[in-house]
């Protein structure tokens, strides 16, 4: 008698979708405006915004902005930079964002207009602003930002720099 056979075919559950870079982005900047209009005894950076950051992100900003260095690293750079921010404005919008992605890419371009407001003098800026951003997908994270800011003088200046 002779038996047949055939080869075990397993099969599993389709494995979910990953998030897309502007899935990605849109959490975080939820997390980063709720992040800024707290008082600072109320930020809760692990909890809101750093877990839409990977561990090793890499923030580039430019040298000629009120903050103190234009190279953050990690977790602990990022909320340096927040609270620098933080700490010259008390509310912050990226208007409209317009992700440029390409399907399944991990570097996306946001075009969007930045409003920021104050803590001293409640004066209010707003200016077009570009950020490179580059993902990870499978975590769910940010591992690049590097935003390009159209009037850098006038943010010096309502900031009085």
């Amino acid at each position: 008698m002779t038996v047949a056979r055939y080869p075990v075919i397993i099969t599993t559950m389709a494995s979910q979708a990953l998030p897309t870079a502007a899935e990605i982005l849109n959490r975080f900047y939820a997390a980063e405006t709720t992040y800024m209009s707290a008082p600072p005894s109320e930020r809760d950076f692990a909890g809101g915004m750093g877990q839409h950051l990977s561990q090793e992100l890499t923030l580039l900003q430019s040298p000629d902005l009120p903050y103190s260095k234009s190279l953050y690293k990690g977790h602990a750079g990022f909320q340096q930079w927040s609270e620098e921010m933080a700490g010259l404005f008390d509310s912050l919008v990226v208007h409209e964002p317009k992700v440029f992605e390409r399907d399944g890419d991990d570097e996306v371009v946001v075009s969007s207009t930045l409003k920021l407001g104050t803590r001293e003098g409640g004066r209010k800026w707003e200016a077009p602003m570009v950020q490179i951003m580059r993902v990870d997908r499978e975590k769910g994270v940010i591992v690049m930002i590097q935003p390009i800011y159209w009037d850098v003088a006038g943010l010096n200046g309502v900031v009085g720099r």
